[in-house]
This record gives C-alpha cells, sequence and structure tokens, in this order.
C-alpha cells in the first residue's frame, strides 16, 4: 500500500502551496534567479514564512524594514555576503540567518549522517512538525537546498518504507496543483538504493529531467516548546 505524509503546515491553493501559520494562509514558494547562487536562503525564507516568521508579500518590499528590527536584520546579514546576488551560502551561514528568528521561538538544527540516518530525520521532523531544508549534490562541486514538505513510501504488513521525498525548489516555478515541484527517489519499494555508487538517490524536476545526487544534510527549523 502507497502512504504520503505532508508537513501540516501547508496547504495547496490555485496560486501555489501555503502556509496556515498565519492569520491568513500565505503564499510560501520564493523562485530564485536563473544563474544565482542563492538556493540556501531562498530555501530557508521558504521555510521561515511556512512557520510565520515571515510573509510572502512582504519580502519584496526588504528593504523598507527597519534595521534596527529582526527582519531588518535579516535583510541587513542577506545583503552582508551577497547570498541573494551570485555567492553561494554554508550551512554555517544559513544557521546564522535563521538566528534572527531565535526571538520567535524558531531554532535550527543542523543534522549529519548517512542517506538512511537523514531519511529517517525527514520522517521524524514531518511528524514533529518541524520544517526540513535539505541539501543534495550532484557532483563534488555542485550543491543545492531545497524544502522537503512531505515523504511517501510502500507499507507492508505494517512496516513503512520511505522511497521519495517530496520538496520544494526555489529553482522552479511554483506548484499549482500540488504542494511539490520536485521530487527525491530515495529507495525502491524493497528498500533498495536506486542507483549504485555515491549518488544512489534521483532528483526529478519540472522539466522532467532525472540526475543522479546524493543527500548531503538536513537543516531543521524546528518551533521552541
Amino acid at each position: 500500500m502507497n502512504k504520503m505524509f505532508v508537513s501540516p503546515w501547508l496547504m495547496v491553493s490555485p496560486e501555489g502551496p501555503v502556509t496556515c501559520a498565519l492569520d491568513k494562509p500565505g503564499l510560501i514558494h520564493m523562485r530564485q534567479g536563473d544563474a544565482d547562487a542563492a538556493c540556501g536562503p531562498y530555501a530557508l525564507m521558504m521555510g521561515l514564512i511556512t512557520l510565520g516568521a515571515l510573509e510572502r508579500e512582504h519580502i519584496a518590499y526588504m528593504g523598507d524594514w527597519d534595521g534596527r528590527s529582526r527582519e531588518g536584520r535579516f535583510r541587513n546579514a542577506l545583503r552582508e555576503h551577497g547570498a541573494l546576488v551570485s555567492r553561494g551560502t554554508t550551512t554555517k551561514d544559513l544557521i546564522g540567518l535563521a538566528g534572527h528568528f531565535r526571538g520567535e521561538g524558531i531554532l535550527p538544527e543542523l543534522i549529519n549522517g548517512n542517506k538512511k540516518e537523514l531519511v529517517e530525520a525527514v520522517q521524524d521532523a514531518i511528524k514533529s512538525d518541524a520544517v526540513v531544508l535539505i541539501c543534495v549534490s550532484w557532483s563534488k562541486l555542485e550543491g543545492h537546498w531545497l524544502m522537503v514538505v512531505g515523504h511517501q513510501g510502500y507499507e507492508d504488513n505494517g512496516v513503512y518504507q520511505p522511497t521519495h521525498l517530496l520538496c520544494l525548489d526555489p529553482l522552479s516555478e511554483a506548484p499549482k496543483a500540488s504542494l511539490w515541484n520536485a521530487i527525491i527517489a530515495v529507495y525502491d519499494d524493497e528498500g533498495k538504493a536506486v542507483r549504485g555508487g555515491t549518488y544512489s538517490c534521483d532528483h526529478w524536476g519540472m522539466d522532467g529531467l532525472v540526475s543522479p545526487c546524493k543527500l548531503d544534510q538536513l537543516l531543521m527549523l524546528c518551533l521552541e516548546t
């Protein structure tokens, strides 16, 4: 039996995925430029919007934010290292950026591990209402951040085997009939790797292309309890 689990923060809409963390549903998808290296900050902003710490429509006017406010300091930090122009961001950068919202009860947690451990961490995060950002790589020099909105798998005799991670990718346009616009195939129904070698997962994009990749690490955004 196929089963699917998605983030309880999210709902579908004709315009794209929306968060239910705000007083009124707000769009969460942020699309980066095709030639920049800003996937990390865009994925992070989608996570912050999902948890209600930012509002999608306000980000377009971040130049008007008071530099003394939490949001203004976040914007200034983005500008300082050029994250929204051409430079990539390290995991340390993303943790630092997320740290501006600790006052909102949002705690960033970095998770490293092998593929099995990272997939299990995704399952635990979705179950505990955390938001998950995942870094995947296609080579030693090519990495990319996405937001995981859920997972799908196969259950047999009460045993669940995850097979796919359902992701919202800042490099693609917003999905209109689902919560995700990219998929990472991690295992088959029997729990075997999709393909051999280091890059044992498959990334599926909206362009229909399938490319081998690997899971590198997770950045969870948890709500303080």
